[in-house]
């Protein structure tokens, strides 16, 4: 027990004797004139000096249960508090850790959310580079099939041509026949009045004039058919030289087309090889991980990845923590265990570069994600 219980109650016993012998000294000791003793009534006093020890301690003990009793009181109340601390303190534990639930399982949702998006942007992604890759090739195939269109119009066109041509050639030799059948039937006429008037010297000018006019008309036919061939030539040099351009261009479209058809499927084996490495190395990654057996669900750590062309690992930094060091410092050595991804020196330069000199990969306790 509290020696310090006891002072109080000591003390006030202390006092009370004190007090009671004040009181006897009054009556032990004559406070008379010692020159003037002049005899008096002496009045005595009993003083039962065990009932006042009772009493006193009496007093004692019950200034001691008081004390005991407020100390009791002090104790009770002091547990009282403690107990209302200790409940608000577990209150408040409770609404911190119902707080970080829910802190928890909101950032949960927005790593889903967060993930749902980056799928469909990658969905939608994927999904308008094959209707372009399908526009292109649409737009191929019209410009195509428009050239055979023109060319079988020009075609025909040529045809239409050479018909309406022939006709006119045709029409010409009828021309020139029925002007010579009436130049001749002409000369007939002069001739014979001619030679009505003068036959004879008639016959000689008519001859004469009949050569001349011969002459004349076998010329002109010569200068008519060699106009008419030259024309024809020329013609048939100009749609010689027009099927040449067509046949070209249509050559040409021809193998743009080819092109673009070894493009599309060069960039479908690319696309093909690009997911078919980042399987390979994914599954390098998850083959050298070792994870912590406190990892839990709902963890993500994000490393960015260098390597060089021979596919070693440059270097690998942390971007994104878990909040775990251990699980980060785990993803961050699996990339360094790798050392060397054998398999990227299939690649071409150029998909290389574009898609493996640096990228960015999520670990994740239920499995790896770009």
């Amino acid at each position: 027990m509290d020696k310090r219980s006891y002072l109080v109650p000591g003390l006030l016993a202390f006092l009370l004797h004190v007090a009671v012998l004040l009181l006897l000294a009054g009556h032990w000791f004559d406070h008379a004139d010692p020159r003037e003793l002049q005899p008096r009534h002496i009045q005595a006093q009993m003083v039962d000096l065990g009932a006042v020890s009772q009493a006193l301690e009496k007093q004692t003990e019950q200034a001691r249960r008081a004390e005991e009793a407020r100390k009791k009181d002090e104790q009770r109340k002091l547990n009282e508090r403690e107990q209302a601390q200790e409940k608000q303190r577990q209150q408040e534990l409770a609404a911190q850790e119902k707080a970080k639930k829910a802190a928890q399982a909101q950032e949960q949702k927005v790593r889903d959310e967060q993930a749902a998006k980056e799928k469909s942007v990658k969905e939608a992604e994927q999904k308008a580079e094959t209707q372009r890759q399908q526009k292109e090739q649409a737009d191929v195939l019209a410009k195509a099939k428009a050239a055979e269109t023109k060319a079988a119009a020009e075609a025909k066109q040529k045809a239409q041509e050479q018909a309406k041509l022939a006709t006119e050639k045709k029409k010409q030799v009828e021309d020139l026949a029925k002007a010579a059948a009436d130049k001749k039937k002409q000369a007939d006429d002069q001739a014979r009045r001619a030679a009505e008037k003068k036959q004879a010297d008639e016959q000689a000018k008519l001859a004469a004039e009949k050569k001349k006019q011969a002459d004349l008309a076998a010329k002109a036919k010569a200068e008519t058919e060699a106009k008419r061939v030259a024309e024809a030539k020329r013609k048939q040099e100009e749609q010689q030289r027009k099927e040449a351009d067509k046949a070209r261009e249509l050559a040409q479209l021809e193998k743009e087309l080819a092109q673009e058809q070894q493009k599309m499927a060069a960039d479908r084996a690319s696309q093909q090889l690009t997911v078919s490495m980042g399987d390979y190395i994914r599954s390098e990654l998850e083959r050298y991980w070792r994870i912590s057996s406190a990892s839990r669900n709902g963890m993500e750590a994000v490393v960015e990845i260098r390597l060089f062309p021979s596919g070693e690992v440059d270097s690998a930094n942390l971007v994104l923590s878990s909040g775990d060091s251990g699980f980060d410092t785990t993803a961050v050595q699996a990339v360094y265990k790798v050392d060397r991804f054998s398999r990227l020196t299939e690649l071409d330069p150029l998909t290389f570069e574009r898609n493996f000199r640096k990228f960015r990969v999520k670990f994740r306790p239920e499995g790896l994600r770009w």
